[in-house]
């Protein structure tokens, strides 16, 4: 069952490498709709990487990121508002997260994105019902993907094929395995070190509110 999807996506991607501007229209259409409906983005940016390179996928992916971003915030704004705030009122710190968005929205948001604390679509949809205004989500949710874009896209430069990416697995030819695995630990050391004062920043910011009502 499994290697039967491996094929079947690994033919599809021969498809779209063939297509060019064509194909690249096509992965974007793919990639905005596939991860509005909760498909790992991780894992799509991996395959744009693989597909076009960790430059170019980056810039195919990080627009269409942002797109993808903006029709889930715009439907948990809208259409699926009532059911995300349900959702919402099950997580005793949602109203923490809503106070701190409030006062300082991009901020948050770019902290969230940067750090994936949140997966993707989640974040998204849950955004949608707080009091952050469009243009603050869009801009902190550019600037806060583009680290992670470019190292899954790199991550995906690296594999042999589309069953590596499936699996986890990125190997190289020995010739440059050194230098890809030094550039790769070390994208992964100062994304780590960003996520972690990111991480550090947000308690602070839920933790706040409650300190006001005291």
């Amino acid at each position: 069952m499994i290697e039967l999807a491996v094929h079947d996506i690994a033919q599809w991607i021969e498809i779209i490498r063939s297509l060019g501007a064509v194909g690249i229209a096509l992965y974007t259409a793919i990639f905005v709709v596939a991860t509005v409906a909760f498909v790992p983005a991780s894992m799509l940016t991996a395959l744009a990487g693989f597909l076009y390179g960790p430059m170019w996928g980056t810039l195919l992916i990080s627009p269409a990121g942002l797109l993808s971003a903006t029709v889930a915030f715009a439907l948990g704004r809208s259409l699926l508002r009532p059911r995300v705030k349900r959702h919402l009122a099950n997580s005793p710190k949602s109203a923490a997260v809503d106070s701190a968005i409030a006062s300082g929205g991009f901020r948050i948001v770019f902290l969230l994105r940067l750090a994936s604390i949140v997966p993707f679509a989640p974040l998204s949809y849950g955004l949608g019902v707080s009091r952050i205004a469009r243009r603050d989500f869009m801009l902190a949710t550019w600037f806060g993907l583009l680290p992670g874009t470019f190292l899954y896209a790199y991550l995906g430069s690296l594999a042999a094929d589309v069953a590596q990416i499936i699996s986890g697995e990125v190997t190289t030819s020995r010739s440059t395995q050194v230098m890809t695995w030094a550039g790769l630990v070390v994208a992964l050391i100062a994304l780590l070190t960003i996520a972690r004062y990111a991480r550090k920043a947000i308690n602070q910011a839920l933790v706040q509110p409650f300190s006001n009502q005291e």
